[in-house]
């Protein structure tokens, strides 16, 4: 038994120096050995095609392999010697025929004079009439003047071997490169199933039986394109060719057969070949039906191969982007000439396909196919990560034309946004990204149709820490109305600690924190612990769509119910909903101060239902406030030394609640915030009010903000509270 061991590999990242220096040596590689090279992929191109046909003579006429080998061969060096033959033959004939189409030239070149006039007219027919001229020079042997002697001159230097010489000379090298590529081609397929072994294990990694997959799969692929393309180009070829034939067209069958290998070059190669044609139709014809006829039936069949029969036969899996084709084209016409060209197409396939099935080339995939790299939430988050509204709207337009709203909201929207909280956290500089991202989401929510919601209890839906929750709380409320579910949602300001106790409950039937991120138990078990205290019969939900953390349970967080994905908190509301017979009647509870609070906290709470806000809170200049979530210093510095109190809303102040986190994440849209100063004329910080509404506040409120202020200082001197120390301060 042979003991086989698979040595660990160390994979290490290459430095762009080393991945330009590797390319630049390939590609030196590639030009200096073009000699061996070219016959070498010319012979693997043609392996690929030629497998099938080997294949079928092997398992159903039951042939030697070495026979079916050389019967496959031989048929298609038959083929091709019978085109190059009936092409050769074609151009004699139209060497004959060309000096006899200078008249009908020069009629029609001096009729388009006549009719339009200018100098362009007259160089173009004095270039007709050189070339003419020089045709004329080749066919015809000029006569001596008369009278003057013809001179005679007798030379030895060209005997029959230097004729033979200059006659091998011209063929040698084509037909060296055919015997090349002949045995190169036989060998390669006697040996293909040696030469597969070898491929697998130089890129399989010791996973055999997906690489034999992914190979055997690559290699039908392939073979099947460049079979399906020779047919392609042949079929266009002869019905091109019988076209300009029944059009009257000269020398038919030859542009039939270069045009079968002029179609291997990208975009233009059809092109290229068919403008000989078009010139032999304006010569030949005295009218201009000809050339008509010429171009239309070229336009027909191109653009009827490219757009109808192509992508139909060719499929998407083969698929290689536009402009992968033209820089291919480019890059092997630069290494190799003219064959480069013809080449960059089945090679870019070839690449496109293999790099798909081998991890180690998934690279030229990427590179050069025409899938796309990345997926629906992926394009989607990217898209709004760019703050482009319009190229996310069109993603769900795309999305919902095959597939419904609800698989667009828990296929691709959801996804993007579990992305978007794992990447754009809390830290300062992903703020400006998470900002611009949400505001295009909500954008693009507008385009969903929603249906009228029914009378009843309402859900109450929140977003559990920042405006990307609240954008999938968003997507959540949408579902619902489409069941006719009333719903409101709310910012996670509304289940701050220095917010909850406003919390509107009236006809609340069901509250549902919508976290995206994997850690709720610290606020759920927070909000919960709350809401159970200011009414029993609520019931309460989590709906985290992140990834789940081990020991989150409905008893240690005191909810009813945690789901994790979208369809499940669907239908628990919906079915919670109908099983509540119509408006929930609760008792209105009055407001009721914490006896551990302090004076201080009672009175920021008073002021808070005094002004119909969320919050009313004290920042001080410079000092961290609870969990690290107090307005920025920027806010706070410009309140407190401001000589009237700083009133923002979106309205009045857009910008400044756009690009402030603490704002923005806790979707607040109302700020009003006045100094506090000291009897010695410190400003220590700042009274401010919150809401995530936004509240029209009247010069005579604002007036009443600075008194409610000035009794907010004297209460906290009174109660010898600290101003200087970094401790939290105060919520209400």
């Amino acid at each position: 038994m042979v003991e086989r061991r698979i040595e660990p590999s160390i994979v290490r990242r290459h430095t762009p120096f080393e991945s330009i220096a590797t390319f630049a040596l390939v590609a030196a590689l590639l030009y200096f050995g073009a000699g061996i090279i070219v016959p070498l992929v010319l012979a693997i191109l043609l392996a690929f095609a030629l497998t099938p046909l080997v294949t079928w003579l092997n398992r159903r006429l039951h042939l030697p392999d070495a026979v079916a080998v050389i019967l496959a061969v031989v048929g298609a060096l038959c083929l091709l010697l019978s085109l190059a033959t009936l092409a050769g033959l074609q151009l004699a004939r139209l060497a004959e025929d060309l000096p006899g189409y200078q008249q009908t030239v020069s009629t029609k070149l001096t009729g388009l004079q006549e009719q339009f006039g200018g100098e362009l007219m007259e160089r173009i027919n004095g270039t007709i009439s050189s070339l003419s001229a020089q045709v004329s020079d080749v066919t015809q042997v000029e006569a001596p003047a008369e009278g003057r002697p013809v001179p005679v001159a007798i030379t030895n230097n060209v005997g029959p071997l230097g004729l033979l010489s200059s006659v091998l000379g011209s063929i040698v090298g084509p037909v060296a490169t055919l015997a090349i590529v002949v045995i190169f081609l036989i060998f390669l397929l006697l040996g293909r199933a040696d030469m597969l072994e070898r491929f697998i294990r130089l890129v399989g990694s010791g996973d055999y039986a997906k690489t034999n997959l992914a190979m055997a799969d690559a290699s039908r692929r392939v073979g099947r394109y460049l079979l399906v393309q020779l047919a392609v180009n042949s079929t266009y070829g002869v019905l091109f060719g019988l076209g300009l034939w029944l059009i009257g067209v000269p020398s038919a069958l030859l542009w039939g057969v270069l045009i079968v290998v002029f179609r291997y070059i990208p975009f233009v190669g059809a092109l290229i070949i068919a403008t000989v044609p078009f010139a032999l139709a304006f010569a030949v014809d005295p009218t201009w039906n000809m050339l008509l006829l010429t171009l239309g039936l070229f336009l027909v069949l191109d653009l009827t191969t490219a757009n109808v029969v192509e992508p139909r036969l060719y499929g998407s899996s083969t698929g290689v982007s536009p402009i992968a084709i033209l820089i291919s084209a480019m890059f092997w016409a630069t290494l190799w000439g003219p064959i480069g060209l013809i080449l960059a197409t089945p090679m870019t396939v070839c690449l496109v396909v293999i790099g798909r099935h081998i991890p180690e080339l998934r690279f030229l995939d990427t590179l050069l196919g025409s899938e796309p790299v990345l997926t629906p939430p992926e394009q989607l988050y990217q898209r709004l990560l760019k703050g482009d509204p319009i190229a996310a709207t069109e993603i769900l337009e795309e999305y919902t034309t095959e597939h419904s709203q609800a698989d667009f909201i828990d296929e691709v929207a959801l996804p993007a946004l579990i992305m978007a909280s794992e990447e754009l956290t809390d830290r300062p500089a992903a703020f400006e990204q998470r900002r611009q991202m949400v505001e295009s989401f909500n954008m693009m929510l507008e385009e969903f149709e929603t249906s009228d919601v029914e009378d009843g209890p309402i859900i109450l839906l929140i977003g559990g820490r920042t405006e990307v929750d609240e954008a999938a709380a968003r997507l959540l409320a949408i579902q619902l109305s489409e069941r006719g579910i009333p719903t409101r949602v709310l910012p996670p300001l509304a289940i701050k600690p220095q917010a909850i106790e406003r919390l509107d409950l009236d006809d609340v039937g069901v509250v549902a924190m919508v976290f995206l991120g994997a850690d709720i138990r610290s606020q759920a078990r927070y909000v919960s612990r709350r809401l159970r205290r200011r009414s029993g019969d609520i019931k309460l939900v989590a709906c985290a769509f992140g990834e789940p953390t081990d020991g989150e349970t409905v008893e240690r967080l005191h909810l009813d119910a945690i789901y994790r994905n979208h369809v499940d908190a669907t239908k628990f509301l919906h079915r919670q909903w109908e099983s509540d017979l119509g408006p929930v009647e609760r008792v209105p509870l009055s407001p009721r101060l914490d006896p551990t609070k302090t004076l201080v906290q009672a009175r920021l709470q008073k002021i808070a239902a005094d002004f119909g806000v969320a919050v009313a809170r004290v920042d001080l200049l410079g000092q961290v406030n609870v969990g690290n979530e107090a307005p920025s210093d920027e806010l706070t510095r410009l309140a407190a030394h401001g000589n009237k109190p700083l009133f923002v809303t979106q309205e009045m102040n857009a910008a400044l609640l756009a690009h402030d986190a603490f704002l923005q994440s806790n979707g607040i849209l109302l700020y009003a915030g006045t100094p506090l100063k000291m009897p010695n004329g410190d400003r220590v910080g700042v009274l401010a009010l919150l809401d995530y509404q936004s509240v029209t506040l009247s010069d005579a409120d604002l007036e009443r903000l600075e008194r409610s202020a000035a009794g907010l200082v004297d209460l906290m001197l009174a109660e010898q509270v600290s101003l200087d120390l970094p401790q939290p301060m105060l919520v209400g």
